[in-house]
């Protein structure tokens, strides 16, 4: 986030990692880093939390009020089972009584604003509809949805004919979220709900970092050398940024592959290209080739990259 914001435009806030309730109020370095003022000096951040604890959440976000934040961002997406069983994350929305009790706790008591992260529901896009009678009740900042069931992860189609149905039944803002990776696939979803006037992106910016910035001009970069250029300046940050963060080799270069498993679609035969850096067992020879990728390999067209990473 940090070296994105150093390169690029386009993005209005954006929304840190997840903050989880620890089980204690009790919140230290390791928790709040992502969200300190001085680490998010170059854009916007809304903080996210994790849990079900009202106690804890109330007390976390007197905490971020502290920091400066106006408001909170509660996840009910995250649909990873060890999350999900406990209740958490999208866990959470096949029990709207459960939700609505947490709900009625938190609103009354919190300093900021609350903003809400879900999905259409956990087991069925069919809970939705006891989900909205749920959020509708309550003066959140914005409804953030990804329209996917938890248990689908991030694969197959998203219920958009759900959200078809429901969205002028949501009484508050709402930001779209899922799959948004290129500008055509953005124009489609714009035209689809004219009524969504804010849009959030996930992957498609792991893939395509110049992609918020098409998307506010409506035009695709075509200049070879300005991209060239500017992804080796940001690839440089990113490397700065993981060089600062973690200590090792072995975390540095997880993360580089993690990265590059989505940013080698912008070249050609992202695939093979992505085979042979997994391949490589030091940050310093990964580096060097994949300076030589972003410097020389061929591009390939912006419009046809997917989201999905490269396996």
């Amino acid at each position: 986030r940090r070296a994105w914001g150093h390169h690029f435009t386009g993005i209005d806030v954006a929304v840190s990692p997840f903050i989880p309730l620890t089980g204690s109020l009790k919140f230290g370095s390791k928790h709040l880093r992502d969200v300190l003022p001085e680490m998010n000096k170059c854009l916007p951040v809304i903080p996210q939390v994790l849990g079900n604890d009202p106690q804890q959440f109330v007390f976390l976000a007197s905490v971020l009020q502290e920091l400066g934040y106006e408001t909170v961002n509660w996840n009910l997406g995250c649909p990873k089972k060890s999350v999900a069983r406990k209740k958490r994350g999208s866990g959470l929305l096949p029990y709207p009584d459960e939700l609505r009790k947490i709900l009625d706790e938190i609103v009354p008591r919190l300093p900021v604003a609350l903003s809400v992260k879900t999905r259409l529901g956990y087991h069925s896009p069919g809970e939705f509809d006891e989900l909205i009678r749920v959020f509708n009740d309550y003066p959140l900042e914005n409804l953030m949805i990804h329209p996917r069931i938890g248990i689908q992860m991030y694969e197959g189609d998203m219920h958009l004919n759900v959200l078809d149905e429901t969205v002028k039944a949501i009484k508050t803002n709402i930001v779209f979220s899922g799959d948004i990776f290129d500008l055509r696939s953005f124009e489609k979803l714009k035209k689809r709900f004219p009524v969504i006037n804010d849009w959030m992106i996930g992957r498609g910016i792991l893939t395509n970092p110049m992609l918020p910035e098409w998307i506010k001009t409506g035009r695709y970069e075509n200049d070879e050398t300005r991209i060239r250029q500017t992804l080796q300046g940001f690839h440089a940050s990113l490397l700065d940024e993981l060089l600062e963060r973690f200590s090792g080799s072995r975390p540095v270069l997880n993360k580089l592959k993690g990265f590059w498993a989505y940013f080698a679609r912008w070249f050609q035969n992202g695939e093979k290209l992505f085979q042979t850096l997994s391949r490589i067992d030091t940050p310093e020879k990964f580096i060097i080739f994949a300076k030589k990728i972003i410097n020389e390999h061929p591009l390939a067209r912006a419009e046809g990259r997917t989201n999905k990473p490269i396996k």
